[in-house]
């Protein structure tokens, strides 16, 4: 059967980020398409769309990536799908891939939502996400640790070395630490939510205006109480002269090829100068300095993602610093971040 290539792709890029890894689980790595849905899920995070308009399928199972990567690099407009048995080639006049399918789907059963998310907050809630997950912890073991932790009207996320709380002005129903993973899709998508929020089975939902579903399980254990880190003793403001945006970005493109969740700067300040540090094994260095309003007696360091800075210096001209407790606080009315210097 001829299919339009360029609206299938654009389907399974929706699906396409639940796509999992895991060998001992091979429907982890499959795109599960039965009638006019497609169906992803790594074992936690799940995408469920629909398939173009027009387009119906009997039920089958087919490799993710290398389908993906096959008809996003094709050229023609169409394509032929050829079913036998348990094979599916997928042919242009140029071109033939063959690929070993499944005629059995394994769907998942999708949640419903208890707890929405009013249109008027789902903004400053997505915003919230979008900043507290530059705080998750990297370690596969933490726990809610790994999330973004919703608590009333307050997000927290920390991986013990930095805290990121974010304040909301409406208090939500439930409490929670959301995966990085479906935050980063959520954020992607962000502009198409129609409706979203909490399902008691433990899940958070998003579904999109093409009805697409999005769905992951909340990380579950108890959260640590964080704000008995926050310091109340002296401290020293620091005020960038000006907002160093263009210095960001500067070294956001230079750390390009860095992973979003490993990319980080050096901020060095000695005297009344900072100094941002990007360090790339193939690149190099990139150094560059710029001036703050007072003069530091002590050397100042400290890691960030630079990123996560630039959104940062958006809405703030500058942090506070604690020399006793080695502290770095970025504040303002909705967010604060703490940061430990490097000694």
């Amino acid at each position: 059967m001829k299919v339009n290539r360029s609206n299938l792709v654009k389907s399974l890029e929706k699906v396409v980020h639940a796509l999992g890894i895991n060998v001992l689980v091979p429907e982890f790595q499959f795109f599960q398409i039965s009638g006019n849905r497609i169906q992803t899920t790594d074992g936690a995070l799940l995408i469920d769309s629909p398939l173009p308009e027009g387009e119906a399928f009997d039920d089958f199972a087919v490799p993710g990536k290398g389908f993906f990567d096959l008809l996003r690099n094709l050229s023609e407009e169409e394509v032929d799908l050829i079913f036998k048995e348990d094979k599916l080639k997928v042919k242009t006049n140029k071109v033939v891939g063959t690929f070993a399918i499944l005629n059995k789907v394994n769907f998942k059963v999708l949640n419903s939502i208890d707890e929405e998310i009013s249109a008027e907050v789902l903004p400053d809630f997505l915003k919230g996400l979008s900043f507290c997950r530059f705080g998750v912890s990297k370690d596969e073991t933490a726990g809610p640790l790994c999330g973004v932790y919703v608590d009333g009207n307050t997000f927290f996320s920390t991986d013990k070395y930095r805290i990121v709380r974010w304040t909301l002005a409406e208090e939500m129903k439930f409490t929670c630490s959301l995966p990085v993973k479906f935050i980063e899709v959520l954020l992607r998508y962000k502009n198409e939510i129609q409706h979203i929020g909490y399902s008691k089975k433990g899940f958070f939902v998003a579904v999109l205006q093409d009805s697409t579903v999005i769905m992951s399980p909340v990380l579950s254990g108890d959260y640590p109480e964080l704000l008995q880190y926050f310091p109340t003793s002296e401290y020293k403001e620091i005020e960038f002269v000006e907002k160093p945006l263009d210095v960001l970005e500067k070294h956001i493109d230079f750390l390009k090829k860095v992973t979003f969740v490993d990319k980080e700067i050096l901020v060095e300040i000695v005297d009344n100068k900072c100094t941002f540090i990007s360090t790339d094994k193939e690149l190099g260095v990139l150094s560059e300095d710029i001036e703050i309003s007072n003069k530091i007696d002590s050397k100042i360091e400290f890691n960030i993602n630079p990123l996560f800075l630039k959104d940062i210096m958006k809405i703030c001209s500058g942090f506070k610093y604690y020399d006793t407790e080695g502290l770095v606080l970025f504040e303002t009315d909705i967010l604060t971040y703490l940061v430990q210097i490097r000694r």
